[in-house]
């Protein structure tokens, strides 16, 4: 529930993902043409670097605003890049610099801390703890996980201790993205806007909450940070699904609830900018969901983390 872009303008979220999936990448696909490296050494630390940023970039970016796409084409580009521009350069000298270090040890520096900084977000890919497995809680369609896994490179929830393997879920649309637009002020225009939440387990409905109202783009409620939500005894796990649609929320307090049953449809109450689902699962709480101990989730044995699709036919 946690949306970090309320401490800034909208604006530059978007800034610095255009420079991050779009220009950044750009960079190092030129870069490896000009300017024309002196010798086959120089030619590898671009390419190196150039690599270490793509996967970078691929492992944290959002991809859902740009559409899906871009995760496989741009990586492929680099390699055709890469292949052609080595074309011009495989005659020249392996090294024609007097000063190895002085020269490339900026270039490889860069490259070893994207390659940390990968190495640090893919560590979120796995758990240690037991997980609770669930059914995932929508019906046929193609979904994107905007914020999961288990590191706050991929997760910003990961800092809270009852949140600290939540999920957002966004849903995609024919072009593999979230909306139509980047950021576009009609909740219609995103892809996940009203559909139907369904239950991820067989349990009991211990709390509901509804009646707040939709936000719009770019604004959020910090007061009711769920905003319309409904929290399931699953077993021994609790599971908060927020930021219902105001209205739509089926199910009472009290109510027992099977797997795939409906609870209610997806809005942009409570603290969210945006149109998504969030879910939690935690342990040793009750209706308090700041509470307890975040455990992982699976669906169908799948640990899902940011970058993450489902498709359900």
């Amino acid at each position: 529930m946690a949306d970090p872009t309320r401490f800034f303008p909208m604006e530059w979220p978007i800034l610095i993902l255009l420079i991050t999936q779009i220009l950044l990448p750009a960079f190092f696909l030129l870069w490896l043409w000009l300017p024309s490296p002196a010798d086959r050494l120089g030619w590898l630390t671009r390419v190196v670097y150039g690599a270490a940023y793509f996967a970078f970039v691929t492992v944290i970016g959002r991809w859902d605003f740009l559409g899906t796409a871009l995760t496989f084409l741009l990586p492929v580009a680099f390699v055709a890049a890469t292949g052609l521009s080595y074309l011009r350069v495989r005659r020249r000298r392996w090294n024609a610099s007097s000063s190895v270090l002085r020269t490339h040890g900026f270039t490889a520096a860069m490259a070893v801390f994207f390659l940390a900084l990968t190495a640090r977000a893919l560590s979120g890919y796995g758990y240690q703890e037991t997980a609770v497995d669930l059914a995932f809680p929508f019906g046929a369609g193609t979904y994107y996980v905007g914020q999961g896994g288990g590191t706050a490179s991929i997760n910003h929830h990961h800092g809270s201790q009852s949140q600290r393997f939540a999920l957002d879920i966004v849903a995609l649309n024919g072009f593999g993205m979230r909306a139509a637009g980047l950021m576009p002020e009609n909740l219609s225009d995103y892809a996940i806007y009203d559909r139907e939440v369904k239950s991820p387990c067989n349990g009991i409905a211990i709390s509901t909450h509804d009646g707040i109202d939709d936000n719009r783009i770019s604004e959020t409620n910090t007061e009711a940070p769920a905003g319309n939500h409904v929290i399931l005894a699953c077993g021994t796990a609790r599971i908060l699904l927020a930021h219902f649609r105001k209205g739509s929320i089926v199910v009472a307090d009290g109510a027992i609830v099977t797997k795939g049953e409906t609870l209610g449809r997806v809005g942009n109450s409570g603290n969210s900018s945006e149109p998504h689902l969030h879910m939690h699962a935690y342990l040793g709480g009750t209706r308090d969901y700041n509470e307890g101990q975040g455990v992982p989730m699976t669906f169908d044995g799948r640990f899902l983390v940011r970058g993450s699709t489902v498709t359900v036919p």
